[in-house]
């Protein structure tokens, strides 16, 4: 890549056939001119026809595209993106979510006139589409950097690479993600702690930035997924960033309050009266619990 942009926007794909058109549609539609980002989307071994989909962009000048054989985890494929980039600004967005034509306007205008390195969006259920009890929590007030206002710094557990944006010149700094992290969660929170020790209060959040999520889970699945970050990344986490215990949750996973707290019998009275009273705090309270006890499998 010979010409320098000033945004490169990263799009780890994997078997989204089912959005990554409109994904995709979206983010060509910035206002800004297409000379000034380019589009690098990396398929990480899709098996549907998330492939062939791509085909109907070959057109954009402004897209590079990057084809994995099997399946490398989402480290891997981020990682692709920022070494094949050369922008000031290194934007990341997940497939399967379609964002506003002031996206990277947003992005920029935040970025760039404060003190930071890193600016996190809003996650949005899309327009019309009716909540389940997960999506409920997700979505809540409750739950990520949303807790702490429209506006906000933010803290490196907060801070996630789904829609956010970060200064190359931050991140070229660390080793990048880690490419040995590939199951389901963590690979996110451990650059932006790397990046924190290095730039502190330097994460900010803004509601300004939205991307609408096409991805519908269950509470089931989702804390199945919670329970393998727990079993394996979060140990790692725990390990590599001591000074961070507490905030990764590490006091709540064998200490004695934690199975208080956190023990079959109350997770299943939660399980049972969430069945009938969907409110966040249950909802809350069994994703954590399904954390604590793929942390506690290891032990």
């Amino acid at each position: 890549m010979n010409h320098k942009s000033k945004f490169d926007i990263i799009v780890p794909c994997y078997n989204v056939e089912h959005i990554i058109e409109r994904s995709l549609d979206s983010i060509f539609s910035q206002i800004y001119s297409k000379d000034e980002y380019s589009v690098i989307v990396i398929d990480d071994g899709s098996t549907d026809n998330t492939l062939k989909s791509l085909n109907r962009f070959n057109s954009e000048q402004n897209l590079i595209v990057i084809s994995f054989e099997s399946n490398k985890g989402l480290s891997t494929a981020r990682n692709h993106g920022i070494r094949r980039g050369n922008s000031e600004i290194i934007c990341f967005i997940d497939s399967d979510m379609v964002i506003p034509p002031d996206w990277l306007l947003n992005i920029e205008k935040i970025l760039m006139t404060k003190e930071i390195i890193g600016v996190l969006g809003e996650v949005a259920l899309p327009k019309g589409e009716f909540p389940n009890k997960l999506d409920k929590y997700f979505y809540s007030k409750l739950r990520g950097a949303r807790q702490f206002g429209e506006e906000s710094i933010i803290g490196p557990t907060w801070f996630l690479f789904n829609n956010s944006a970060v200064k190359r010149s931050a991140i070229e700094k660390t080793s990048l993600f880690d490419e040995k992290i590939k199951l389901y969660g963590g690979e996110d929170t451990d650059l932006a702690i790397k990046l924190w020790d290095i730039f502190p209060n330097s994460f900010y959040y803004s509601s300004q930035i939205v991307a609408e999520h096409y991805h519908k889970r269950t509470l089931e699945q989702f804390c199945s997924q919670m329970e393998i970050y727990g079993e394996y990344n979060l140990p790692i986490l725990l390990e590599r960033h001591p000074k961070h215990y507490k905030e990764l949750g590490g006091d709540w996973t064998k200490s004695f309050k934690g199975y208080i707290v956190f023990n079959v019998f109350f997770a299943s009275i939660i399980k049972f009266l969430n069945h009938f009273l969907p409110y966040n705090i249950f909802t809350k309270y069994l994703v954590i619990y399904s954390v604590v006890r793929g942390y506690r499998n290891v032990l």
